[in-house]
C-alpha cells in the first residue's frame, strides 16, 4: 500500500513559554497519523506567518531557510523509509528523523564528548566544561555544527566580555575549552576544521603574587574575632598558612588524609591536578597546624582538615588581607607561590624547589628565583663595577 505523508513547520500556540515565545515543531502527517518533532527554535506570535507556516521578517530569513531545508531533509528520510519496505510508524520515523537531526546539533556531540572526557579529568577541570556549556547555552540555546565558524566564536567571546563581564583570563579559558572540544570533533571526523585556531585572544600579563615573611607574620597575628565568621576565618587562615609552609594547592590541602602524613615527618601524596607524586618534608610550623587539626583517633582514610569550599576560602582571604593590612590580591594559590619564594630566598637550589613543588619543568620554578625585591636589592649592592 502506498504511503501518504507530508511535512511542515508549525508554531505551538499551546506551549507558551515564560519569555512569551512559542516552540516550533515539524509536523509530520502520514497515513492519517501525525507526529511532532522539536525544531529547537522559538518565536513570538508576531514573528510567525500562520498562513504560510513560516517565520516572517527580515531578521528571520536565515531561520526560514533552515526550517525549509530541514523539512526537505525529513521528507527525504520518509522516502528512504518507504523504499525500505518497512511500514511507517511513529517510532520508526522518530528514530530516523530525530537521530539525524541530533547529529547536526553541537550540544549533542558536546555531551557525548564530556561523558567520556570526565572519566579522565579532575572535578576542577570538569567545572571549566560545565561553565562553558552554561554560558554558551545562555548565548545561544541551539547550535548546529555548521554555524560554528570564526565569526560565531568571536561573537561568543565578545558576548562573554561585554555582557557577562568575563575577564581576559576567563575569555582565554573559554576559547581553550572550545578549541579542545572542536579538535576532538575534527579527529572524529564530525567537522573538517577547527575554526578556533584562527581566533586570537588577548593574553593576560600574569604576575606571580607572593607574600614576604613580614606579611605572613601579619596574617598569623591578625585578630580574626568577627562573631559568627570567626571559626571559618580561623580555619581558612590555618589552611592558607599550611600551604605557605608546604606549597600544596587548595585541592591537595582539602583532600589531605591522615595516611598522607608519614611518621609526622613528611607528606607523601598524589597531587590532584597533575596526578604526579610529591614528597614534602614537614616544617615545624606546618606540624603545629597539623597538631591543631589532626585527631589521633581518626582513621588513616579520614581528611586532616574540615571541609571549606574554595569559594569560601578565597572570600575569607579578602577579609583576612584587609585585617592584616596586606594590599596584595590574596588568594589561596598565593600560599603556594609564597612557599616557592621563601625557598628561593633561603638559597634553595631551583632543582630542589622544582621537586618540592611537583613541577615537571624547571621553567615553572624560575619565577621564584630572584623574584623578591629584597634579594634583587642585595644582589645589586654586592655588585662591583670597578
Amino acid at each position: 500500500m502506498k504511503n501518504n505523508y507530508s511535512v511542515k513547520t508549525i508554531l505551538r500556540k499551546d506551549k507558551k513559554r515564560s519569555d512569551d515565545t512559542y516552540p516550533l515543531n515539524y509536523l509530520i502527517i502520514f497515513n492519517s497519523n501525525n507526529l511532532k518533532l522539536s525544531a529547537k527554535h522559538y518565536l513570538t506570535l508576531n514573528e510567525w506567518d500562520f498562513d504560510k507556516n513560516c517565520p516572517k521578517g527580515v531578521g528571520n530569513s536565515i531561520l526560514k531557510k533552515k526550517l525549509q531545508q530541514e523539512e526537505k531533509f525529513i521528507y527525504n528520510n520518509l522516502i528512504e523509509l518507504e523504499l525500505s519496505g518497512k511500514p511507517l510508524t511513529k517510532d520508526l520515523i522518530k528514530e530516523k528523523c530525530s537521530g539525524n537531526i541530533a547529529k547536526k546539533d553541537f550540544y549533542h556531540y558536546f555531551d557525548e564528548y564530556c561523558k567520556k572526557k570526565f572519566r579522565l579529568i579532575t572535578t576542577g577541570t570538569q567545572s571549566h566544561y560545565i561553565l562553558f556549556k552554561k554560558q554558551l547555552k545562555e548565548y545561544k540555546s541551539t547550535i548546529e555544527l555548521e554555524e560554528i565558524d570564526v565569526k560565531f566564536i568571536e561573537n561568543f567571546l565578545y558576548y562573554l566580555s561585554v555582557e557577562k563581564k568575563v575577564g581576559i583570563s576567563g575569555i582565554a579559558t573559554r576559547r581553550k575549552t572550545f578549541s579542545a572540544v572542536l579538535n576532538k570533533f575534527v579527529v572524529d571526523k564530525i567537522i573538517k576544521e577547527n575554526p578556533c585556531k584562527y581566533v586570537k585572544v588577548q593574553k593576560e600579563k600574569v604576575k606571580t603574587v607572593f607574600l614576604t615573611s613580614k606579611e605572613i607574620g601579619n596574617i598569623i597575628n591578625a585578630d580574626l574575632k568577627m562573631g559568627n565568621l570567626t571559626d571559618g576565618l580561623n580555619l581558612t587562615r590555618n589552611l592558607f598558612l599550611f600551604s605557605c609552609y608546604c606549597g600544596l594547592r587548595y585541592s591537595d590541602v582539602a583532600n589531605l588524609k591522615n595516611e598522607n602524613i608519614i611518621d609526622s615527618k613528611k607528606i607523601v601524596l598524589e597531587m590532584v591536578k597533575t596526578k604526579d607524586n610529591v614528597e614534602i618534608p614537614l616544617h615545624d610550623l606546618a606540624m603545629e597546624i597539623l597538631k591543631k587539626h589532626r585527631v589521633k583517633s581518626k582513621s588513616e582514610k579520614d581528611f586532616v582538615f574540615r571541609k571549606r569550599s574554595n569559594v569560601s576560602v578565597n572570600r575569607d582571604l579578602k577579609i583576612i588581607a584587609k585585617i592584616a593590612k596586606i594590599k596584595k590580591d590574596l588568594t589561596f594559590h598565593v600560599g603556594r607561590h609564597s612557599f616557592g619564594s621563601m625557598l628561593a630566598k633561603s638559597n634553595t637550589q631551583p632543582f630542589y624547589i622544582m621537586k618540592l613543588m611537583g613541577h615537571k619543568d624547571i621553567r615553572m620554578t624560575e619565577r621564584y628565583v630572584n623574584s623578591d625585591e629584597e634579594i634583587l636589592s642585595n644582589a645589586m649592592r654586592n655588585v662591583k663595577f670597578d
